[in-house]
């Protein structure tokens, strides 16, 4: 109890912090830190950071460490029962197991308010940060579900301290469906209703608002649970059916991130991440074996498809708990007060959290545990928990409470009280929920219950074995064949308890009660007989087990003896971490596993001597687990261990050859000789292998024996050569042990080599001995290796004894197979007539005919087998005595002389006889079933015999079916009353195996359970009834084998034989389909049912033979072939990898069931994955030179011109390739049609596809290559040319649909030859089907299609924008042809190429014939309506004169439009209407009538036929029809509601404008109709390609379209407009055909429409500037420069400027420029001519201008003024900068005057680009100015000395050019010719160097300006262009000039770096 303190005492000992560290403090300052955390939470994310540490330092206040801090739950766990919870949050606290404050120090009301609010606000934070991780960061849900279980625990905590919070109740359950957990979210909703025993509270609330919606999620949440228990009770089923508003539910939605509560049902799993994935390696043992046998699982499940990795995943190995890791990879706890939690429990509580038990896992628990479980659990948890949960219910004995099993939702489950004083009752709805499920369960209707479930889960079974056995009873009755009973008798005797015995000894029944009872028994015993993988001895010890024990002698028990450490787990830890640390494929994971055993050092004690540096290969035993998940990596990973093993050795051998070059020899370095010895010890262990599997009995195939033998020769030369190479760097020493087990290795390898002599193997054995002896007659143990664990030489002398004394042996097990006839002559007439007996003995009624029938029977042989001569006169007293022996026999005795009679036929090689004698052993072994037990034999001796009987049945089973699958011919020697008893053997062999079925039955339904085997795993039931399984099903395939013999013996019995073999298949598959097993003993029945229902062509009923065969398919591949999916059954079956064979099987039935479904439905089906399974399963074709030689040819012809000839021909069916036959074995696969139906699957999927942009074509590639591989076996398929034409034809429109660039290319040699493909294509396709005749109805219509396609490709070839360029010839396809007479050889195309006429011609018969298969296609008459007018509108002058006649008249034409018209489909599903015809119809006769072809009154007959001219008046006269016109395109662009038909706009337009080309208002209309559906405000063209447009055709029409709105501009003077539609031209060149052309001439009209708007004639530039001086020029332009920069100068002419400068910066070259510089100089002569003489000077000069006062001949201006034609030659000398006369006098001499300076082209186009620049402000004079580059390599210099005088003379300019100075800079300034290099544009590079240049023109006064520059300025020349040698610098400066000295300046004249 507390302790008393008086108040007014004060103690000594108590400090001043004591007294003040009291509760009220410790809250007032946690509610500090709370109110922070709450500001920088409000805050939003900018102080997330700052609330994350003020909520830490919340939580790590002294209030949290408080008993009341924590939680019912932990406080029980804490302090136990002693706890009372009444008095938490009272005032007086009383004793406890915790010494509690006082009275006065009592907590106050504020502590459950802060503890709720800190852990509910904590919460919400941890939720918004998350949301805002997401939205930023991208992180991924499996990233934020820890903070999210976070968030949900400090709910929890909340909800703990205050459950009365209806909203975080809400919130809670949206967390919950977050984590998508049915079970939080579900009790979170309960919760929140109930509130409703709260009436006052309930009536201050609004009313029902969060009630409601929580009820409504709740019930939806409970639906899609199907707890209709709960739909049924209150206050669900009192809740009214309302749906609230989606708005309504996401505002009541607490987060809107989060799913409704309701919509847990329906959330789909987290998608996986996109991060780097790791996959997971689990061994289930920690060891190096069960390592190794986790990368072997995870290997085979990724390539057997069952685990699907990731691409470029890692590995990643799971350790142990109680393993030492590193300090990383431990989990740290996210909340921050855990850990102090959990210290302050009692140790046993920490320790069961870190290893919790089964109970901690149960599905019971009402809130998910740290780890997650019951929140995200993926199907290996479900299936963990459901065994977990079934184990702790089926426990007889109640095991231990953990501590953690009181986590539930209910608090009497954890011991507390129901209720606490403050605290919530339970919820109403559990209250009525335990009611009802009292009230309901009772007696009677549990019974009842219980019977309906029984009879539920039983029914499908029993009425399968019901069919079951009627059929079979049925088939075998025709055979006088016992059946198999009676299902419901057996299930009734099974089921009734207890068994009584049966006295009917011909009955199986007793065998079948024992088979019942010894499965449910769980003996161990029977495990151990059914379950061992041995063979079991039929007979005994047989003379082959003899022998091989013989053989293996010198091999056993060494490996046994070995005293050698076992490996465990040395360095695994290590080797994980490496792995974990690094990112490691499977591979190198195995790679390095195998290393880690294999290589010296990696795994060896290094205690041990010598052993530190020895593998553990050699070192360790290791087990056979170990062994054996060894040699399987090294097996399944050979290829990826031998590549990694091989370059190591090449980097070898490099660096030995490096030592062997530079230091004469090399020595090997020790991680070298480690992977020596690797490589050596595989060599020996894939030796050990292949020994192994190389007997003949050893039950591998022989092309496992081939690899193996492969790999071993492989491992054999590779360890060869690292031992030679081993020895060339080691010679010094001798032969060590790796050397000796080399040596050893290959001995033994030549053993195993089946062409090696024995002589010469004894031989190489006596050397190796010999070799053993010299190096000391060493020891050597290979512990791990079956085939030479001992090198010794005694091991040598036991393998020569076992070789010298192999032939002794064989004689010896052989000597009674010397003569196999006597003993066939001496055995089988005694067994025989035994059997005989028997069989007799079973049909007579009566005893005493047995005896008789014995009697005679050994009379008669007796007498048969006495011979005259005497010299057999005993042998019928032996076989009497036999024969008596053998009538009281035991089965056994009789069983091992049909074994040894076998073995005698197996000698002579006759599988008939072999498989009589297997039959008759199953015959007697079923005999012995039919005897009574009777009472003397214990049963668990009966199920143990039964048992060992049915293992024995079991292995002939095998053997027979072996033979069967060898042999067709076993069943030769079967005679029809052996048929008959062998039948009827195998019948009660199946009746007896029901027994197990029926048991398995009552135990799926829950009547009865599994049995356990005491001191066997626990999956050894379902090993047993897996090995019944395996054996039912193989005696129903003998009995199948049995039935087709017996029906082939006696056919008059079965008069539909294939109707009784499929019924028998069908009805057994379902039965034992529905019970899971019928892909049991290895699938065996579901290959022999697909064999056989394959060849059941003569069913009656096909759709149930193909429904049958889909399901064996399914069951046996998981091919899904059927045509419904409904008709698909689950039998749990697991598929089996399709082989080559068997997919070339099934090729024909699946064809056949493709066929019944449309190509479009067919790509949607599931028959399109299983085709596509299939066909990867074929794999590559095989090619050959035929083969080849058909491809090379079809390519060829393919990409040769089109020969006008071929095209006529193919009407007549002339047309094919000389291609070489291909039999139909070579290529099955397209023999019978497989590869069109995959190219046409291909084509079909990328015709399908709905296409908004270019994509990829490899759809495309594929479909050709198909049905390329198809036409290499034969070309008469005409559908196969034709699917091929349409991919052809599909790769041209997405060729040019989407871009015009190959278009504008020239038209492409890819469009051309893809032009020439597809029309060869479609006349191969058409020459064939005129070769093959009529076509039969259903192939009218593809053949019209072939028609109307082949139609489409030739027109659309013969117009833009392919132009004919696909029937011409390129310029390297003409011949080369020699002449007869003059023996010239010349060059001739070998054809005249088809003509635009012709093509129409023949394009216009191919839409006739397409008409005459199908008329009712508008399309074939619409497209032949304008072939037809495109050869009306043809010039007939041009035409051959046989062509003439054919021109097609106007009403020709008009006829067949109007056939268009009338053949288009109706409106339907409100799809727009097809209006192409109609425009056509109006668009021809416009043109008709406007070119007097046709008068108003017949072109307003023609119109009448379009329902668009209706409500429209017949034109008078030809002036009104434009207006009539006008109206009918009115009419067809109002039924054009999706504005998509942009021809019909433009020919409004057209009909506006008409023929005038000089009305404004006519252009200006045209114009405006343009611009309201064409052309937008920003000159966007926006011209969409309609549904039934040609491809390629809507850049032509954009083309079209662009120049007549250009034209239209022009004549409008729409100068802006023009602007804008110019640079949208220029940077769409891939939207317009031909768009060079297009720009030139929309630059034409542009610089047409500029000259007339300003008025600028054209040589206007000569006229003002030929007779002009250059100094003249340079002040006025200096002013109008100066004019034109300043903001208040406006000027037409300079608009003009500005918008041609524009122009020529935007053409960039694609058009000539010269055009446009013209236009630039004529508009800036006129701008200078018209605004520089009204510029003052005295103005513009005072004003600060950013270009200088002009200079008379600036360093651009000498750059770039034209002069003489040499001045180019001029420049590129050193010297060019000078005249030339001063280059020809170097001496001083007078320098005469040139002539005056003129203006150049240059200067004035530099001028005027100047004019229209931006002002650049001037630079400083510290600016260096711009270099002038020289051509020389030299960098030199000149120094310019200082001069008295003003001006310079000649002389010193002469001498100043020889001082000559080398610098160490580059560059040099000047401000002057920095001002001036700024102030103009510098010339373009492009710029032509032919004009006329002025550097001649210098005078004297300029040269000595040159000269006369300020000693203090240093001048550095920069070149503007790298090709010209020399450059003149002029720089002036006003002061100097005035009055200031002459200094020296360095001139930079070389160097050519910048």
């Amino acid at each position: 109890m507390s302790a008393f303190k008086a108040l007014n005492v004060e103690s000594d000992n108590e400090s001043e912090d004591e007294i003040d560290n009291t509760k009220e403090i410790q809250i007032e300052e946690a509610l500090k830190l709370y109110q922070a955390a709450l500001k920088y939470h409000s805050e939003g994310p900018r102080s997330f950071d700052k609330a994350a540490e003020a909520y830490k330092a919340l939580f790590e206040s002294e209030i949290f460490t408080y008993p009341e801090a924590l939680s019912e739950y932990g406080r029980h766990e804490l302090y136990g029962d002693s706890l009372e919870f009444d008095s938490i949050f009272q005032d007086d606290s009383e004793t406890g197991p915790v010494q509690l404050a006082g009275g006065n120090e009592s907590a106050p009301n504020t502590l459950p308010q802060i503890l709720h609010l800190a852990y509910k606000n904590h919460g919400q934070f941890l939720l918004e940060l998350t949301q805002h991780r997401i939205r930023q960061h991208g992180v991924s849900e499996q990233e934020a579900a820890p903070r999210i279980l976070a968030a949900l625990n400090y709910f929890a905590e909340a909800l703990d301290k205050d459950d009365a919070d209806l909203d975080l109740w809400s919130r809670t359950a949206s967390v919950g469906a977050l984590l998508r957990s049915r079970r939080i979210t579900r009790f979170c909703l309960e919760a929140v209703l109930d509130g409703d025993d709260e009436l006052f509270d309930s009536i201050l609330r609004l009313p029902g608002l969060e009630e409601g919606f929580a009820a409504h999620q709740l019930k939806e949440l409970v639906s899609k649970m199907e707890d209709d228990l709960s739909l049924a009770q209150a206050p669900l089923s009192s809740l009214k059916r309302k749906r609230l508003p989606e708005i309504l539910k996401q505002r009541l939605n607490p987060y809107a991130f989060s799913p409704l509560p309701s919509e847990i049902g329906t959330i789909e799993p987290p998608p996986p991440s996109t991060v780097r994935a790791q996959s997971v390696l689990s061994p289930t043992t920690w060891d190096w074996a069960g390592l190794g046998e986790a990368i072997l699982r995870f290997f085979m499940a990724v390539q057997g498809g069952f685990v699907e990795a990731p691409p470029g995943s890692g590995m990643r190995i799971t350790m142990p708990s109680d393993v030492p890791v590193e300090e990383d990879s431990l989990q740290i706890e996210e909340r921050p007060t855990e850990g102090n939690k959990i210290a302050q429990k009692p140790e046993g509580v920490v320790r069961s959290k870190k290893a919790p038990n089964n109970n901690c896992t149960s599905g019971d628990d009402g809130a998910p545990n740290m780890d997650g479980e019951d929140i995200v659990m993926g199907e290996g948890d479900q299936e963990t928990a459901l065994i977990l949960r079934k184990e702790n219910s089926g426990s007889a004995t109640p095991q231990e409470p953990a501590p953690l099993q009181n986590r539930k939702r209910s608090t009497d489950s954890a011991g507390l009280p129901e209720t606490a004083e403050g605290g919530r009752s339970r919820s109403k709805r559990i209250r009525a929920r335990e009611s009802i499920m009292d009230g309901v369960t009772g007696p009677d209707t549990a019974a009842q219950t219980l019977a309906k479930q029984m009879e539920d889960k039983l029914n499908p079974a029993v009425l399968a074995d019901q069919y079951l056995f009627e059929i079979v009873n049925d088939i075998f009755s025709k055979m006088d064949v016992e059946g198999l009973g009676s299902p419901k008798v057996l299930r009734d005797m099974l089921t009734k308890l207890p068994f009584e015995a049966i006295s009917d000894e011909g009955s199986v029944n007793n065998a079948a009660k024992d088979m019942y009872m010894a499965i449910q028994s769980g003996d161990p015993k029977i495990a151990g007989v059914l379950l061992p993988n041995e063979t079991v001895d039929l007979g005994g010890m047989s003379r082959q087990a003899g022998l091989d024990a013989f053989l293996g002698y010198a091999k056993s028990g060494i490996s046994q003896a070995c005293s050698k450490p076992t490996l465990g787990s040395e360095k695994m830890v290590s080797f994980a971490q490496v792995v974990n640390s690094g990112w490691f494929s499977i591979r190198e994971v195995a790679f390095s596993w195998a290393e880690a055993l294999l290589v010296p050092g990696s795994l060896s004690s290094p205690g041990a001597d010598g052993e530190s540096k020895r593998s553990s290969y050699m070192c360790h035993r290791w087990t056979e687990d170990l062994k054996r998940n060894l040699v399987q990596i090294i097996v399944n990973f050979d290829e990826f261990i031998y590549e990694q093993l091989r370059d190591r050795v090449s980097q070898l051998n490099s660096r030995i050859l490096e030592g062997q070059v530079k230091a004469g020899r090399c020595r090997i370095s020790e991680r070298d000789a480690g992977r020596i010895e690797m490589i050596e010890t595989l060599f020996e262990l894939h030796l050990d292998v292949y020994s192994l599997i190389k007997h003949p009995h050893s039950g591998v195939d022989p092309d496992t024996q081939t690899l193996q033998s492969d790999r071993l020769e492989r491992w054999a030369s590779l360890a060869r050569e690292v031992m030679q190479l081993r020895t060339e760097c080691n010679i010094d020493v001798d032969c060590d042990e790796l050397a000796l087990r080399h040596i050893w290795a290959s001995i033994f390898h030549m053993n195993v080599i089946e062409h090696i002599r024995p002589e010469y193997l004894i031989a190489a054995m006596e050397e190796l001995k010999t070799i053993f002896r010299k190096n000391g007659e060493p020891t050597i143990e290979m512990q791990n290796n079956a085939v030479m664990p001992e090198l010794s030489v005694a091991a040598v002398d036991r393998e020569l004894a076992r070789i010298s004394m192999k032939d002794f042996f064989l004689r010896v097990f052989d000597q009674d197979e010397k003569d196999p006839v006597t003993v066939i002559e001496s055995l089988e007439p005694i067994l025989e007539s035994m059997q005989y007996v028997d069989s007799s003995g079973e049909q007579g009624d009566q005893a005493n005919d047995d005896s008789e029938s014995r009697r005679s029977s050994t009379v008669a042989r007796r007498s048969s087998d006495s011979q005259p001569d005497g010299t057999s006169a005993s042998r019928p007293s032996a076989l009497h005595e036999m024969r008596r022996f053998l009538d009281t026999a035991s089965v056994s005795l009789r069983l091992s002389l049909w074994q040894r009679l076998r073995e005698a036929y197996e000698t002579i090689e006759y599988p008939p006889k072999v498989v009589s004698c297997y039959l008759r052993s199953i015959e007697t072994l079923v005999s012995e079933f039919k005897s009574s037990i009777g009472e003397d034999p214990p049963p668990s001796e009966r199920h143990l015999k039964l048992m060992s009987r049915l293992r024995v049945i079991d292995e002939m089973l095998v053997k027979i079916l072996n033979i069967m699958k060898n042999d067709k011919a076993a069943f030769d020697c079967l005679t029809y009353e052996h048929l008959q008893s062998s039948m009827s053997a195998v019948s009660r062999l199946l009746r007896i195996m029901a027994a197990g079925n029926v048991y398995e039955d009552m135990l799926r339904a829950g009547l009865v359970t599994a049995p356990r085997f005491e001191g066997c795993p626990s999956s050894t039931f379902v090993s047993i009834t897996g090995r019944l399984h395996d054996m039912q099903l193989r005696a129903w395939i003998l009995q199948y084998l049995l039935l087709k013999e017996g029906i082939h013996q006696n056919p008059e019995a079965y008069p539909t034989p294939s109707e009784d073999l499929f019924e028998y298949f069908r009805h057994v598959h379902y039965a034992t389909g529905i019970r899971g097993f019928c892909h049991a003993a290895n699938r065996t029945f579901l290959k022999l049912a697909k064999d056989e229902v394959l060849r059941m062509d003569d069913y009656v009923d096909g759709n149930t033979r193909d429904v049958e065969l889909s399901q064996i398919l399914y069951d046996l591949y998981g091919l899904k072939t059927f045509i419904n999916s409904l008709e698909c059954h689950e039998f749990g079956t697991s598929p089996e990898i399709l082989e080559k064979k068997t997919a070339t099987q099934l090729l024909p039935f699946i064809l056949q069931q493709a066929r019944k479904i449309n190509i479009k439905d067919l790509l949607k089906s599931e028959l399109r994955s299983t085709i596509e399974k299939v066909h990867g399963a074929l794999g590559r074709a095989k090619l050959n030179d035929d083969i080849s030689f058909n491809r090379k040819l079809i390519l060829a012809y393919l990409k040769s011109p089109i020969n006008p000839m071929a095209l006529f021909q193919c009407y007549k069916g002339i047309g094919t390739l000389s291609t070489k036959h291909i039999p139909a074995q070579s290529a099955e696969a397209a023999s019978i049609g497989w590869y069109f139906l995959m190219g046409n699957l291909s084509l079909n999927k990328f015709r399908s596809q709905k296409k908004t942009t270019a994509g990829p074509t490899e759809d495309i590639d594929v479909a050709r290559a198909f049905f390329m591989q198809e036409l290499e076996y034969t070309i008469d398929r005409w559908e196969t040319w034709y699917r091929l034409g349409q991919a052809y034809d599909a790769h041209i429109e997405d060729a040019v649909s989407w871009t015009a660039e190959k278009l504008n290319n020239n038209n492409s040699v890819e469009l051309i030859n893809l032009q020439r493909s597809a029309i060869h294509c479609y006349t191969m396709a058409v020459a064939c089907v005129e070769r093959d005749g009529p076509v039969a109805p259903p192939m009218a219509a593809k053949v019209s299609e072939l028609y109307t396609d082949f139609g489409n490709r030739v027109y659309a070839s013969s117009r833009e924008p392919f132009s004919m360029h696909g029937f011409k010839f390129r310029d390297n396809e003409s011949k080369f042809y020699s002449s007869q007479d003059t023996h010239i050889v010349y060059q001739k195309l070998p054809w005249i190429p088809l003509s635009d006429y012709r093509a129409w011609k023949f394009a216009s018969a191919l839409f006739n014939k397409a008409i005459a298969g199908n008329p009712d296609k508008w399309w074939n008459w619409f497209m032949r309506a304008k072939c037809m007018w495109k050869m009306h509108r043809a010039n007939i002058e041009a035409l051959e004169p046989r062509l003439q006649g054919s021109v097609p008249t106007a009403e020709d034409v008009l006829d067949e439009i109007v056939h268009a018209i009338h053949a288009l489909p109706g409106k339907k599903d409100k799809r727009d209407p097809i209006l192409e015809p109609h425009y056509k119809l109006v668009s021809i006769v416009h043109k008709m009538v406007l070119s007097r072809e046709m008068d108003v009154e017949m072109g307003w007959h023609w119109l009448k036929h379009t329902p668009y001219s209706e409500n429209i008046g017949e034109p008078e006269s030809l002036e009104v029809w434009d207006t009539h016109i006008l109206a009918i395109l009115k009419s067809l662009r109002n039924a054009d509601k999706s504005g998509w038909h942009h021809r019909m706009v433009s020919r409004v337009a057209h009909v506006i404008y008409g023929d005038s080309s000089s009305d404004e208002h006519l252009a200006r209309a045209a114009k405006l109709e343009l611009c309201q559906q064409m052309f937008t405000k920003t000159m966007t063209i926006q011209v969409w390609k309609p549904e039934h447009e040609r491809p390629g055709r809507h850049f032509v029409f954009t083309t079209r379209y662009t120049g007549f709105f250009v034209q239209l501009l022009v004549q409008t003077n729409d100068r802006t407009n023009l602007e804008m539609l110019a640079k949208r031209v220029r940077k769409k060149p891939h939207e317009f055909f031909e768009h060079t052309k297009l720009w030139g001439e929309l630059c034409l009209s542009y610089l047409k429409l500029l000259r007339r708007a300003g008025k600028i004639p054209e040589g206007y530039e000569d006229t003002v500037f030929k007779a002009l001086g250059n100094e003249e020029f340079q002040a006025r332009a200096n002013m109008v420069e100066t004019w034109t920069q300043s903001p208040t100068s406006e000027h037409l002419v300079l608009d003009i400027l500005r918008e041609a400068i524009e122009l020529k910066r935007l053409n960039n070259g694609l058009m000539k420029p010269l055009l446009i510089d013209d236009l630039i100089g004529d508009t800036y002569a006129m701008l200078y001519a018209t605004v520089g003489p009204t510029l003052d000077p005295s103005q513009h000069l005072s004003q600060p201008t950013s270009v200088p006062p002009a200079v008379p001949a600036s360093v651009t201006s000498v750059m770039q003024l034209d002069g003489p034609a040499d001045a180019l030659q001029r420049a590129h000398s050193p010297f060019g900068v000078f005249h030339s006369d001063q280059q020809r006098n170097v001496h001083p001499e007078p320098i005469s005057r040139p002539r005056a300076k003129g203006v150049g082209r240059r200067e004035i186009a530099r001028r005027a680009e100047a004019c229209v620049a931006k002002p650049v402000l001037p630079m400083p004079p510290s600016t260096p100015s711009m270099p002038i580059r020289s051509p020389t390599k030299t960098h030199v210099q000149v120094m310019i000395p200082r001069l008295t005088g003003f001006d310079a003379t000649p002389s010193d300019a002469n001498r100043l050019s020889h001082l000559q100075v080398t610098s160490h800079s580059g560059t040099m300034t000047g401000p002057s010719s920095a001002t001036n290099v700024e102030s103009s544009a510098p010339a373009s590079i492009q710029d032509s160097a032919d004009d006329e240049s002025e550097l001649s023109e210098l005078d004297d006064q300029e040269v000595s300006e040159i000269l006369g520059e300020p000693a203090e300025e240093t001048v550095v020349m920069k070149p503007l262009f790298p090709n010209l040698s020399t450059n003149k610098i002029k720089s002036e400066d006003a002061g100097n000039l005035a009055g200031g000295s002459r200094r020296g300046s360095v001139v930079s004249t070389g160097g050519t770096s910048a």
